[in-house]
């Protein structure tokens, strides 16, 4: 089945359509306070595959404007028994190779905040956005680029960092970061930019609010749910490098997860999948036609408000007989449209390498 639409914009149009919706979340009621930052990124490529081997040894060097809001209240320290700070990052990278370029990134971060002491916050970190480059692969110009194909590609970041209170108005930040960038399958070749950095940087307070440490209330954690989802999901692939035809990616899953907490759920999840481009592909290569995966999948989430980051650990039942993997990683982000209906953009792959992204709708069915 033949699909003749242009799926990379559809993916930029949801992927900012639900960072505006994160960047607008309403803070009324919260105690926040508000930051503007400025940090400096040093690290190297990590050339995980013998097809990017040309970009071993390069030491990219980037510097990140960011905005940022943590909420303090009561309320909010009793969901979820932290400080979550949230916030936009506007960045530049240049990768030290004339290969990859540069790139301008737009990111939005989430950032569970925890107390050591009167001056120290621990954080980790988890960021999606849209990465703007300016070397794609091209098969005259930039032949050698197996890197990526798309001057627009999703750039997820994890990290960790240390926030050091100077005084009432500045922070001193310190992080481990990983970042990677694919287009999820989009367009090949597509073998994804992978790169630890350190950084260092400071934070400036915008408003006067003081922050308070919470103490924690029971009385104040809403009930715990758990949940039956079922949804369906779509994406496209070409067959080979350079061609203009996409091939429909159709698949639906069935999951049942369980509430630990108010910031964490486990679940199980079946799915299954149909991949036209690999059916394509046999075609062409006069071999059997075998295009169905069916697995199984052990799931996490991070609950935030209408927002939940997830991830998928599978293995597959059923899966085409050329097929050299047994296993795959899941990387999602949904928003809780009403109680029962989200919407969301899934990143599934193989080891450091992209098999499809994906838009998905799903229903939930609840049960205290």
């Amino acid at each position: 089945m033949k699909v003749e639409i242009n799926e990379l914009k559809l993916y930029v149009k949801i992927i900012l359509t639900i960072g505006l919706l994160l960047t607008f979340v309403r803070l009324s009621k919260a105690q926040v306070l508000k930051q503007i930052g400025l940090n400096t990124h040093y690290g190297f490529i990590f050339a995980h595959s013998k097809d990017v081997e040309n970009t071993r040894g390069s030491y990219p060097l980037g510097i990140a404007l960011e905005y940022s809001k943590l909420k303090f209240d009561s309320s909010t320290y009793s969901l979820c028994r932290c400080y979550p700070r949230t916030g936009l990052s506007l960045m530049y990278f240049n990768y030290d190779n004339k290969v990859l370029g540069h790139s301008i990134s737009s990111i939005y971060f989430l950032e569970p905040s925890f107390i050591i002491n009167k001056k120290l916050l621990f954080t980790p970190r988890g960021g999606v956005g849209l990465s703007f480059l300016t070397h794609p692969y091209h098969p005259i110009h930039n032949p050698l680029n197996n890197s990526y194909s798309l001057p627009v590609s999703v750039l997820l970041q994890v990290g960790a960092g240390l926030h050091y209170k100077i005084n009432q108005k500045l922070t001193l930040n310190l992080y481990a970061n990983y970042l990677h960038i694919s287009n999820g399958g989009i367009k090949d070749p597509n073998k994804g930019i992978n790169w630890p950095t350190t950084s260092l940087g400071i934070n400036y307070q915008l408003n006067h609010t003081v922050f308070k440490k919470q103490n924690f209330s029971s009385k104040k954690i809403s009930t715990k749910f758990n949940r039956v989802e079922v949804g369906i999901y779509s994406s496209s692939k070409i067959v080979a490098v350079g061609d203009k035809q996409r091939y429909f990616v159709p698949g639906v899953f069935l999951g049942y997860f369980k509430q630990l907490n108010h910031l964490h759920s486990l679940g199980i999840v079946v799915d299954y999948h149909r991949d036209y481009s690999l059916q394509e592909k046999q075609k062409r290569n006069a071999k059997t036609l075998d295009f169905d995966f069916a697995s199984a999948a052990i799931g996490h989430e991070f609950l935030m408000g209408k927002f939940r980051f997830w991830q998928q650990v599978g293995i597959y039942a059923t899966k085409p007989q050329e097929w050299a993997f047994n296993w795959y990683h899941r990387w999602g982000l949904k928003y809780a449209i009403t109680k029962n209906l989200n919407m969301g953009v899934s990143i599934k792959a193989h080891n450091q390498i992209a098999h499809f992204a994906d838009l998905r709708l799903s229903y939930n069915f609840y049960k205290k």
